[in-house]
This record gives C-alpha cells, sequence and structure tokens, in this order.
C-alpha cells in the first residue's frame, strides 16, 4: 500500500497550523513534577513560565488564548498521566482535548504541496513507527461515542468537510459550531427511534433552520433548503419529527409555519412539531421524545400534511407528549393539525392498522473482535482487528436489480461494500423499484455499524447509531449467500420474487424469468453509480495525480464533436499523430484524474466485485477524467499531425477544458509552420 511516509523531529517554528484547532505546546515537567510544562515558543500562548501546570492553570490559559469553541490539541510527548490530566482540563472547557497516547511519538510530516514551508503535526507508534490515531477526549459530563469536530486518520488531524450533521436513531442532528458538544449529548441520549419514524434535530433562528459546515459557516434556511439538506434520508411518504424549539415571537413564528409547509411538500412527508412556542425534550430514559409547551408541561405534537389528499395519520400523541404509532385500538388518534387552512380535524375514529409484515426480522449475532492479521476487507478506510458477527445470521439489503437477475450482474452498489439491515426495510434511502434481499451471513461476514473503529465517511456516518445497521465489506462477500428477494411496494409491504415470481415490470427481453432468488446463491458487487460517474468504476478508485499537479495529454477530434459525456482518456505522453485530431497539453491538479491500472490491480484481489477496470487496462487505458472534473483541467497547449509529429498550433488561447474545446470546434484549421515543431514535452 506504499512506503512508508517521511517524517522529521517535531519543529514548533514549522508547524502548520489548523483552522478551529488550538494547539497547546508542551514539554515533559521537570525531575519530580508528573505533569507537563508550557516552555518558551512561537505557539505558546499566555505569561506562564515553566513549571508544574495543573488542570485548572490550562484551562485558565486555553481561555484567555483560543476561540470560545476552538478544541485544543496538545502538542506534547505524552506522559503516564496525561489522559487523566486532560480530561479533567475537557471538563472544565466543555470542549473536546486530542492528546498523543502514552505509546507514540510525536513528529513531523508536509502533506499536500502548499507553498508555505510548513508541516502537520504526526504521532508514531514507538515500536512499529506507523502512524497512530490521537486520543479524543471528550467533557466527562458530555462524553459519547460519537465523532469530534475533526476528523482523525493515521496520526494526522484534519477538518471535515460538509453539513455538520450528527447521526440520530432513524435520523440525524443538525449542529454548528457553538452547540455542537451539547448537541453531540443530546443526539446521544436518544437511544432508540420508531419504525417508520425519521427524526431531525435542527435549531431556529428567525422562522428558518439554522445549518453550519465544518469551516464554521452558518446558513439560514427555508423548508426547501432543508428539504436539500435532508434528501439522503426516506422520507417521501413517511414521518419525519423535528427535535427543534419554535421562537416566542408571533412573526417568527408565522414565518416558521409557512417553512414548515414548504418543508412538507418538498419531502412529501407528514411534519411533526411541538406546538407553537413549545419545545422538544429527551426523556429521562433517553428512549423517546416528548413534546412539551411553553410552560413546560407535556403537549400534543402539531402534525403539517404536505399538498394533496389527507391520509389518517400514521401516529398519534399520547398522555405523556411522546409520538407512538396509532394503532386501532380503538383509542382516539389525538392529533393537533397545524399549518394548511384545509387540513381537516380528526373527528375521533383511529388510522387504519397496518397489516403486519409477513416477512420476520432477523435476530441480533454475538459479535467478536477479529484479528489484526484477518483477510483483507477491501475497503480503503476500513482498518483492521473491527468487531464481525460471531455466528450465522440473516441480513436484509436493498438492491435496484431483480433478485433474479444478481447471478448475472450482482448487486449494483457505488461502494466496495453492502449495507443492511436486521428489519426487512432498507438501510438507506430507497429509490423507486427497489427490492430488498435476505442474505445468509456467515460468522466473520459484517461489521456492526456502531462498533466500526475507523473514520467513517461522512455520508454514512448517519448510519452509526442504528443498532440493527451492518457493514459487509467486499472482501468478506464470499461468506453471504442469496436466500430469498422481495419487491419493495409503494405501500411499503413486500412481495416475494422468486424463481417462478419473476417482477414482470423488470423482465428483459429473452428473460425467461427461470433465475430465480431461492436456492442459496453466492453474492457479487456490480460497482455502478459512483461519485465520478465512470461506469464500471466504484467509487473508491486511485486517483491521480496521488499529490501534486501534474501533465497529461488527451486527443480531441478537429471538428464536429463535444467532450465526451462520462469520461476523457488521458495520456501520460504524447500518443501517436491521429489524422482528423488534435491533441492537448492539460494541466492536472492533484486526484482530479482517475488511475486505471492502480484502480484494476486492487479491484483484482476482490473477486466478489464486477467491474470495467481490468478491461479498461487490458485496452490500454492508463488515466481517466470524469467528465465532473472537466472544468479542473487546464489546457495550456494544443498540436496538430503533421505527418508522423506533432506541431503546436499557435493562436490558441489556454483555459479550461470545456472553453477550449468549444474554441477548437468553431475555428478553422491554421497550419502553425516551423515554429513548435519538434518533440511535445509535458509541462514545457
Amino acid at each position: 500500500m506504499g512506503a512508508r511516509p517521511a517524517v522529521r523531529r517535531f519543529d514548533v517554528t514549522q508547524h502548520r497550523r489548523v483552522a478551529g484547532l488550538y494547539d497547546l505546546v508542551l514539554t515533559p515537567g521537570v525531575p519530580g513534577a508528573p505533569g507537563p510544562v508550557q516552555p518558551a515558543g512561537p505557539l505558546t500562548a499566555g505569561p506562564l513560565t515553566a513549571g508544574h501546570l495543573a488542570a485548572g492553570h490550562l484551562a485558565d490559559l486555553v481561555r484567555r488564548s483560543a476561540d470560545p469553541s476552538d478544541d485544543v490539541r496538545v502538542l506534547a510527548q505524552p506522559g503516564e498521566h496525561s489522559e487523566e490530566l486532560f480530561r479533567e482540563v475537557a471538563g472544565l472547557l466543555d470542549r473536546d482535548v486530542l492528546i498523543a497516547p502514552s505509546s507514540a511519538d510525536l513528529r513531523h510530516r508536509r502533506y499536500g504541496t502548499d507553498g508555505d514551508g510548513l508541516f502537520d503535526a504526526v504521532i508514531l507508534d514507538r515500536a512499529t513507527r506507523e502512524p497512530v490515531d490521537w486520543l479524543v477526549i471528550q467533557p466527562p459530563a458530555l462524553a459519547t461515542p460519537l465523532p469530534g469536530w475533526f476528523a482523525v486518520d493515521r496520526g494526522v488531524v484534519r477538518p471535515r468537510t460538509g453539513v455538520v450533521a450528527l447521526p440520530l436513531p432513524d435520523g440525524l442532528a443538525l449542529a454548528t459550531r457553538a452547540d455542537f458538544v451539547a448537541r453531540r449529548a443530546a443526539a446521544h441520549r436518544l437511544r432508540t427511534g420508531a419504525a417508520g419514524l425519521a427524526t431531525v434535530a435542527v435549531t431556529v433562528r428567525a422562522g428558518a433552520f439554522l445549518t453550519s459546515d465544518y469551516r464554521g459557516t452558518q446558513r439560514v434556511n427555508s423548508g426547501r433548503r432543508l428539504a436539500a439538506i435532508l434528501a439522503d434520508l426516506p422520507l417521501y411518504g413517511a414521518d419525519l419529527r423535528l427535535w427543534l424549539t419554535w421562537p416566542s415571537d408571533p412573526a417568527e413564528q408565522r414565518t416558521l409555519a409557512e417553512n414548515l409547509e414548504d418543508l412538507a411538500d418538498a419531502v412529501g412527508a407528514t411534519v411533526w412539531t411541538p406546538p407553537p412556542g413549545g419545545a422538544v425534550q429527551v426523556l429521562d430514559d433517553g428512549h423517546d421524545l416528548r413534546a412539551v409547551d411553553r410552560a413546560g408541561a407535556p403537549a400534543a405534537w402539531h402534525r403539517h400534511r404536505p399538498a394533496g389528499p389527507d391520509r389518517s395519520p400514521a401516529f398519534r400523541s399520547d398522555p405523556a407528549g411522546r409520538l407512538v404509532p396509532a394503532t386501532g385500538t380503538g383509542t382516539a388518534a389525538r392529533v393537533v393539525p397545524a399549518g394548511r387552512p384545509d387540513a381537516a380535524t380528526p373527528t375521533g375514529t383511529p388510522a387504519a392498522a397496518t397489516p403486519a409484515d409477513p416477512v420476520s426480522a432477523s435476530e441480533r449475532p454475538s459479535v467478536l473482535v477479529e484479528p489484526r492479521r484477518s483477510a483483507p476487507s477491501g475497503v480503503p478506510w476500513l482498518g483492521p482487528g473491527q468487531c464481525v458477527n460471531a455466528e450465522r445470521f440473516d441480513l436484509f439489503v436493498a438492491s435496484t436489480r431483480p433478485p433474479g437477475k444478481l447471478a448475472g450482474g450482482g448487486i449494483p452498489s457505488p461502494d466496495l461494500f453492502l449495507v443492511g439491515r436486521l428489519e426487512p426495510r432498507p438501510a438507506q434511502p430507497a429509490r423507486s423499484g427497489t427490492y430488498l434481499l435476505r442474505l445468509a451471513v456467515d460468522p466473520g461476514g459484517a461489521i456492526p455499524m456502531a462498533s466500526i473503529r475507523s473514520h467513517v465517511p461522512a455520508y454514512l456516518q448517519h448510519l452509526l447509531a442504528v443498532n440493527d445497521t451492518y457493514l459487509v465489506p467486499a472482501g468478506r462477500l464470499d461468506r453471504l449467500r442469496l436466500l430469498a428477494g422481495y419487491r419493495l411496494t409503494g405501500a411499503g409491504r413486500l412481495e416475494p420474487v422468486g424463481e417462478d415470481r419473476e417482477d414482470p415490470e423488470d423482465r428483459e427481453d429473452g428473460a425467461d424469468g427461470a433465475d430465480g432468488a431461492d436456492g442459496d446463491r453466492p453474492v457479487r458487487i456490480d460497482c455502478d453509480g459512483a461519485w465520478h460517474g465512470v461506469p464500471g468504476l466504484p467509487g473508491d478508485v486511485r486517483r491521480w495525480p496521488s499529490s501534486r499537479v501534474s501533465w497529461a495529454f488527451a486527443l480531441v477530434p478537429a471538428r464536429g464533436s463535444a467532450p465526451p459525456r462520462r469520461w476523457l482518456r488521458l495520456y501520460r505522453r504524447p500518443p501517436a499523430p491521429v489524422d482528423g485530431h488534435l491533441l492537448l497539453e492539460l494541466r492536472v491538479p492533484a486526484g482530479r484524474a482517475i488511475d486505471v491500472p492502480a484502480t484494476a490491480d486492487v479491484l483484482d484481489r476482490l473477486p466478489s466485485v464486477r467491474s470495467r477496470a481490468g478491461q479498461l487496462r487490458a485496452a490500454g487505458v492508463a488515466l481517466i477524467a470524469p467528465s465532473r472534473n472537466y472544468d479542473r483541467l487546464d489546457a495550456r497547449r494544443v498540436f496538430e499531425a503533421v505527418g508522423p509529429a506533432w506541431r503546436r498550433r499557435r493562436g490558441t488561447p489556454g483555459g479550461a477544458l470545456p472553453a477550449v474545446w468549444s474554441k477548437l470546434q468553431a475555428r478553422p484549421r491554421v497550419d502553425g509552420g516551423p515554429a513548435g515543431a519538434g518533440p511535445v514535452t509535458p509541462g514545457g
């Protein structure tokens, strides 16, 4: 997987700061004083002099020197008593403190291509000299297993990207830098969810919804903008419970009511909120939420429904202020309509009971920690030593391909893993025509999401708190067998699809439906739908260049064409001249192209993954530029074929690839003359 990174001794004068992270530089104490002391140095703030520092002194130093919302990273050679000392500091500051393990050494390593000459702090295991993760110490009264503000990956602390969101059972909590620690603790207190009910915690400001990204930039969102942020949650036709506090100002309440209506329309879901002026609280046992009025007494939830025909509510408020399923027991559904003037007031008739699903949930398996030298998982970000199932169990995994056609292709997935649940419903948002597969998982094949001991990508973090969710890496697919398949209907029911029950809506020409789901078949992944848009390649590809800008070449038809819709083939060296084509010299920023042979070499070790990487490698394709990166490729020079050589074309301005391509198609051919003839040199 590459050579061990080159590191150097830590030098405080050449250290690169991370925005939002206060670096506290300390050195070991004098003999007889076990704690760290503060040295003189450019990054050391405050007037304290060398000597033993107690937790209170350190906390006071940070308060006077750092931004109130900054996390703290201790840049010191760790000691035996450091963890307990800084746990107390974290409690005094109510923020996270990052320290190095006692078995690690603090070093410097240069990352990226920044020309400032500075280095990033990295910690290495003292015995193996391999990078190890920083210890993230959360305030003891607010400690949770949920992730912190920064990503901790292979000894380096890096900023996260995207909207700040924490996982909730069947939902997520939107947070800002100011309330992140408190929101994280509150999210952890909510331990269970309700089937068919998504929960989103959000702060209300000026009658709208407040969100933040990991750069600290805040945004006040309308209902429709919030719907876009929640696009990854399966909300259409479902029920959404908002964990919020209403504003006290009447004008802001009216604005919030309008935004709630827009949110319900945009997501196609019934939205539940506490009454105007009220709030949501976590019950003492942490198993549910309740709505309270402005006086703090239990209150009924208000329903904001989407446009269209009304339907009987799937949930109701109980006397304790909780939102519970509306059952056919004869108890009147205590629902308060809100928002739309045409919302019908409930008559006391209970909602019809939903028929029980004939497919039973799977039993939760016992787990054990796999040996660190176990078979590779095939997932780049998944480290060794994970918890895995110790016994055989069944898992439900969503698929967009009919079960009867999996033998020829596999389960379409953009990832080198599958995510499934113990319950017979999808773990992630379902798409139209989605199928549900029941898979038998042999011991060691699946990892509980809640127990993963690696940094999980942002788009999966909302699943960390879903206790019945499991991840099956591509390297363990040989431990899966397909038992049965079902079609998810619009009403949420499951229709068996097997050898004799092929779905007529998905029958392909010439398919007779003989290849059914039943029969204990092996399982494969078919690479499809990755972020880069290149068909047949997974999302986890080997990117090129790895760490700096490089140069490549592309063949372009001289006239009458547009850039390829999905991807463009690149060459490391100029190819042989081709009649009717031009040659573009491209400046490629780090990571904007795909290294096909390196990707194929990785996938060769995963026989259960079906991809086009091997075919592209066999065809001699070395580099690919996805279409989404075209505007990041800078065309510097243009060459045209003159006999057996390329000759530079004069008078063609450079710029982004799409703009230059368009100009070339509209420009008549002009010979460049003798100037510019000769060999083409990358970057010349």
